[in-house]
């Protein structure tokens, strides 16, 4: 017997009893989190011969070869006291090779992890996957693993995993499979504290903070009350659980202000130092992030695209094309969700619907690549941002399939004169029954089929068009379906979601001249066919002075709103070059709102009311 099969045959019979043996155990010392470092020390039962090691490589939630396999270093094996070689597999370098001698039943691997999982020097996150080194042959689901974790003096963890013991600032975790380890992050901080919701389903919030301060004022703005009432809006929305307690992980601090990953029954997400006392932080990430990620749940960890799930190990690759599903349905089962649970209302949603559709309507890519296209592409074009992204596109799959879908819901609406709606297809899809922490593979064959169940139409030709063809217009015929159309005036939007990130626009100029400016006048982007595009403006050029004035985003907003003789006049830096630009644009200043359409039913009012009790 080979070894490969040996592993298989052990993880088997391991299965096959009511409680499985461990494979391996897997030991973190994060003590030193705070200088960015961990240690790893690992016991993996094994067989004579060639063991394969594999650090993961495509990460769930991640979508793509994410693994930080740069961050893995200082590598010992080690077998009864003995140093063994070991040597990295040239065509795959996440792959380990061991030779184990005759007689040997059990090898010792320790490595260190670097600037890993450290979110500040109050504060970590240990996502499994970048600590763990696993023998491949084994199926994820059957290799069981018994993890603990050394946190730094004086601090305390949540997660959903199973507590056995805790000794000192050592937590043992109860065995489990290689496939729920990585999707239960552990959450740890000097200043935490986990809250019970007042939810109908048990539901937990775990957070950090880099202050007592922190976690003092955590619910000034309500957030206990907000997560609990997003749980129960979840309830209402599907119907059923696949979860037996529902941990949100929050971690608050400047030092990662805006990050998350969903997980079955622990999503994590980063906001602000302080966010979940600040009313706007709230609003702010609610939709994108808070009410995402923990959704995924339902639409990405149970329901997964059967393509994304196609291998017994984290090695890959796995296909992405199915994402307009898993992350564009989430998109909108997030607006939704937010919504209805108080953290922003409908007029804040409004506007970032019209903002969205306005940045599709000048995105000069349309013309020629699918929306598809940015979900097969999906793990380069989330590393892809900044200049000429109308061009290139963006991971279009979240937001433009969140408007597909939008524009789906309100077809079923109109078509069943009411009586049924995308709820439905949401229950009996994502929802189905009660179950623990599973996967359920889904095609498109299989979205279709569920959603000819609630409403019969032509679904695939639907999509077809959306998705797979060619469509240079935006995706805005789900606004005046539901009541509702793009227009423009010179009132800002609002305050949008945009500002939680780090080096982003500060101005938004896109429906006027073409162009996005970050602070101190550096120009982040340009519009092909815009006017700044046809005076010779390009990206990471920076804006000196505006009509004979220093450059000040109030200074670009006069000039634009008060065009003298249709021609504004720019000073800008292009690298060690300094010129003179005119822009020929009399249009004043341009925002994107949706507005009611006189007579037209009001579908999107009646999707974004709240359904829970």
């Amino acid at each position: 017997m080979g070894v490969l099969l040996a592993f298989a045959a052990v993880a088997a019979g391991a299965a096959g009893q009511s409680n499985p043996a461990p494979t391996m155990t897997l030991f973190v010392d994060e003590s030193q989190a705070p200088r960015q470092i961990a240690f790893v020390h690992e016991e993996i039962r094994v067989r004579p011969g060639v063991v394969a090691l594999a650090y993961p490589k495509w990460i769930p939630g991640e979508h793509g070869p994410t693994g930080p396999i740069s961050n893995f270093d200082a590598l010992k094996v080690h077998c009864g006291g003995v140093a063994l070689a070991w040597r990295r597999d040239p065509d795959d370098i996440f792959t380990i090779k061991v030779d184990v001698p005759q007689g040997a039943d059990t090898i010792t691997v320790d490595f260190d992890t670097l600037v890993e999982n450290t979110i500040s020097d109050h504060q970590l996150l240990l996502a499994w996957n970048t600590a763990v080194l696993y023998p491949l042959g084994i199926d994820k689901r059957q290799l069981m693993i018994a993890p603990s974790i050394e946190l730094p003096p004086g601090w305390k963890q949540g997660s959903s995993l199973q507590v056995v013991s805790a000794v000192g600032d050592r937590v043992n975790f109860a065995p489990l499979s290689l496939e729920r380890l990585i999707d239960s992050p552990v959450l740890a901080g000097e200043f935490f504290r986990a809250v019970p919701l007042k939810s109908q389903w048990p539901a937990e919030l775990d957070f950090t903070g880099d202050s007592q301060a922190a976690i003092d004022k955590a619910d000034d703005a309500h957030a206990f009350s907000l997560f609990g009432k997003l749980v129960d809006e979840d309830q209402a929305m599907f119907g059923y659980r696949h979860w037996e307690k529902l941990h949100l992980l929050i971690s608050q601090s400047a030092a990662r202000n805006f990050d998350g990953l969903e997980h079955e029954d622990s999503p994590w997400n980063s906001i602000d130092d302080a966010g979940l006392s600040k009313k706007d932080v709230l609003e702010a990430t609610a939709f994108v992030n808070l009410a995402h990620e923990q959704s995924h749940s339902w639409c990405g960890k149970y329901r997964r695209p059967a393509e994304l799930y196609s291998k017994q190990d984290y090695q890959g690759p796995e296909r992405t094309s199915l994402l307009w599903v898993y992350e564009g349905l989430n998109e909108y089962i997030g607006f939704l969700l937010a919504t209805r649970s108080g953290f922003n209302d409908q007029e804040y949603l409004r506007n970032w619907l019209a903002f969205t559709a306005a940045n599709f309507a000048h995105e000069a890519g349309r013309a020629t690549t699918p929306l598809a296209d940015t979900a097969t592409e999906d793990w380069v074009l989330r590393s892809a941002h900044g200049p000429w992204s109308s061009l290139r596109r963006g991971q279009d799959y979240y937001d433009e399939g969140a408007l597909m879908w939008l524009e789906a819901d309100v077809l079923i609406r109109t078509e069943s004169r009411g009586s049924k709606s995308l709820d439905d297809f949401l229950k009996s899809f994502l929802g189905q029954r009660d179950t623990g922490p599973v996967v359920e593979p889904y095609t498109r064959a299989d979205v279709e089929t569920a959603l000819n169940a609630v409403w019969p139409y032509d679904w695939h030709g639907f999509i077809e068009k959306h998705v797979y063809e060619v469509n240079d217009r935006p995706p805005v015929a789900g606004f005046e379906a539901a009541g509702w159309k793009l227009v423009y005036n010179a009132t800002p939007s609002g305050p949008l979601w945009f500002s939680v990130f780090p080096e982003v626009p500060e101005s938004f100029e896109g429906d006027s001249i073409g162009i996005e400016v970050q602070k101190g006048g550096k120009i982040y982007d340009v519009l092909p066919g815009s006017a700044a595009y046809a005076a010779g403006l390009g990206p990471s050029m920076t804006i000196l002075a505006v009509d004979g004035t220093a450059y000040s985003v109030d200074a670009l907003k006069v000039a634009i709103a008060r065009p003298q003789n249709g021609r504004i006049s720019m000073v800008v830096r292009n690298f060690d070059s300094v010129k003179t630009v005119e822009i020929a644009y009399a249009g004043g200043l341009r925002y994107p709102h949706l507005e009611r359409i006189p007579g037209a039913h009001d579908y999107l009012s009646e999707i974004l009311t709240p359904r829970s009790k």
